[in-house]
């Protein structure tokens, strides 16, 4: 495991760099920046930023983890002068497997990884169903380009449970239509109409 240690100077240029690495290691990049440069790719790369500034001549501090062998590429793009930190390189060595809870992009990059984000408790909703599912709105959830979130039913013998949903702002309650029958008929099953509900954010 090898930690690469980069400085490059974006406040009125662009630069680039290559640097080949191992899935194990890590290359930490400190920018001499103008504010803090927004991640703007990163390609079998995880990228976190230490040290942002919202002033001018301000340096910045990245560090960049990898997970799977292949091609890479991090571009961390500074608004100010419009000017860009490209990194490439390739990782090589095995598929590094993380336990428990991990979620990937549309492209295969680690999103959410239980190493480096603990979920959060944001809040709560209660209530009653009303017999049918419904929408609860909650700012900010499931936000694409900001967090992910999740909602967690809380209520033990609920009828409800939830549906996580893709639109910002808001998920579903749904209603569980859970039947039990006899010789002759189907009828709903007993449950309780009241709903507690956990928002995490992570």
């Amino acid at each position: 495991m090898t930690t690469y240690n980069l400085s490059a100077n974006i406040r009125g240029s662009n630069v680039s760099t290559t640097q080949n690495v191992n899935t194990t290691d890590t290359v930490v990049v400190t920018l001499s920046t103008h504010y803090t440069p927004i991640i703007e790719t990163a390609t079998n790369a995880s990228v976190s930023v230490s040290g942002s500034s919202s002033s001018t001549n301000s340096t910045v501090t990245y560090t960049i983890t990898f997970q799977s062998a292949g091609a890479y590429t991090v571009v961390l793009h500074q608004s100010y002068y419009n000017k860009r930190y490209t990194l490439t390189g390739t990782a090589s060595g095995a598929t590094n497997y993380e336990y428990g809870l991990l979620l990937n992009d549309a492209s295969g990059n680690p999103r959410m990884s239980p190493l480096k984000r603990q979920p959060r408790i944001v809040g709560s909703i209660s209530g009653t169903g009303n017999g049918s599912s419904f929408y609860q709105y909650y700012t900010g959830f499931n936000s694409p380009s900001s967090a992910e979130w999740a909602a967690v039913q809380l209520e033990s013998g609920s009828n409800y449970y939830i549906e996580q949903g893709t639109t910002s702002g808001r998920f579903t309650i749904a209603r569980a239509d859970v039947r039990t029958s006899n010789s002759s008929y189907q009828t709903l099953s007993t449950g309780l109409e009241t709903y507690k509900i956990l928002i995490l954010r992570y």
